[in-house]
C-alpha cells in the first residue's frame, strides 16, 4: 500500500510533525507501507529527513494555479500523481486540492483539528470554495474540545512519540550534561519565526531564579524530536499549537504554554478548554489502523 501525507501549512514544524508521526505509528504497527510526507515548501522539511521519513515539497501555489483551469498544470498535483497514493492524507489544507480531488483514483482521509467554522468556506481572489464532506472516505477529527460543521470520527490528539518510547530521566539529562539534581527548564518554540524571541521576554526570569533553561528552535538545530529529552526537564515553556501543547499534555509535563496569534486556529481556546485533558493514547496508532483498514 502507498500512503501519502499531505500538508500545505507554513507556519511551525506541527505539520511536518504531523507526517513524521504516522510514519512511526506506522513503524509501530508493523505495516508494509510505503509512506510519504508532501509538503508546501518550509523551512521545518528537513525535521523528515532527519528521521529517515521521504519528504517532498512544492512551492505554495495561489487560486490561479489551483484553480479548475489550471490545477493539472500545478506543482501539487504533479507531485500527487508521481507518487500515486492508495491513500491520500490531507492535513486540514482540502482547499489546496479542491480543484482536482474528486479525480484522484485513491482513498482519501482529512485530519481535522481546532479551526474557526470559516475555514470551511473560503472567498478567494478567484472564487467561493464550500468543502465538500462526500469527497473523503473518512472524516477524523484528531483534537477534542470543537466541533465541526459535518459529522467527523474521533481519535485521541496525534502525537510524534509513544510514552514509552521516549528516553527516561538518567539518560536524557546524561544525554544533555544536566547534573540529577539540577532544576532545569526547555523553552522550544518552533512557530513562526520570532515567536520564541518574544516568549523569552516573559521567562527570562528563570535562569536569574536558578533554573538551567536549554533553549530549542529547530530553524537552527536545536532537540528534535525534543519530547526525546522531555524526561530531562522539571518545566516545559512552549507554544500553544497543535503539536508542542498535545505532545506535552500526552506526556504529562509541566508547562506553561503561550498562545499566538494564527489565520484559522484560536491556541488561546485550545490551552483555555483543553489545559487538564490528557490523551489516553496516541491517536496516530488509530488513523493508521483506518488508513489499513481502506
Amino acid at each position: 500500500m502507498r500512503v501519502l501525507f499531505y500538508s500545505g501549512g507554513v507556519a511551525g514544524s506541527g505539520h511536518v510533525v504531523l507526517g513524521i508521526s504516522l510514519a512511526n505509528a506506522i513503524r509501530r504497527a508493523g505495516a508494509v507501507i510505503d509512506f510519504g510526507v508532501l509538503s508546501v515548501e518550509t523551512p521545518f522539511a528537513f525535521l523528515a529527513g532527519k528521521l529517515g521519513v521521504p519528504i517532498r515539497t512544492v512551492p505554495a501555489e495561489d487560486g490561479i494555479a489551483l484553480g479548475p483551469d489550471r490545477c493539472e498544470r500545478s506543482e501539487l498535483y504533479r507531485a500527487v500523481m508521481d507518487f500515486a497514493p492508495d491513500v491520500l492524507v490531507v492535513d486540514l489544507s482540502w482547499f489546496a486540492l479542491d480543484s482536482f480531488i474528486r479525480e484522484l483514483p485513491c482513498r482519501k482521509v482529512l485530519l481535522v483539528r481546532q479551526v474557526e467554522p470559516r475555514f470551511f468556506s473560503l472567498r478567494t481572489r478567484e472564487r467561493d470554495i464550500v468543502f465538500r464532506p462526500g469527497d473523503y472516505d473518512r472524516l477524523v477529527a484528531t483534537e477534542p474540545g470543537f466541533d465541526t460543521p459535518f459529522p467527523c470520527e474521533r481519535v485521541e490528539p496525534i502525537v510524534i512519540r509513544d510514552r514509552g518510547e521516549i528516553m527516561d530521566a538518567a539518560a536524557a539529562r546524561a544525554d544533555l550534561g544536566l547534573g540529577v539534581d539540577e532544576r532545569s527548564c526547555l523553552f522550544a518554540f518552533n512557530g513562526n519565526e520570532g515567536e520564541g524571541a518574544t516568549a523569552w521576554k516573559s521567562f527570562s526570569y528563570l535562569e536569574d531564579e536558578g533554573w538551567s533553561v536549554l533553549r530549542s528552535d529547530n530553524r537552527s538545530g536545536g532537540l528534535f524530536p525534543v519530547v526525546d529529552w522531555y524526561n530531562a526537564f522539571d518545566l516545559v515553556v512552549c507554544g500553544a499549537g497543535y503539536s508542542a501543547f498535545w505532545e506535552a499534555r500526552y506526556l504529562g509535563k509541566d508547562a506553561f504554554f503561550v498562545p499566538f496569534p494564527r489565520r484559522h486556529e484560536n491556541q488561546a481556546r485550545r490551552v483555555a478548554q483543553c489545559l487538564d485533558y490528557v490523551p489516553a493514547s496516541n491517536g496516530a496508532d488509530r488513523v493508521v489502523d483506518m488508513i489499513m483498514g481502506l
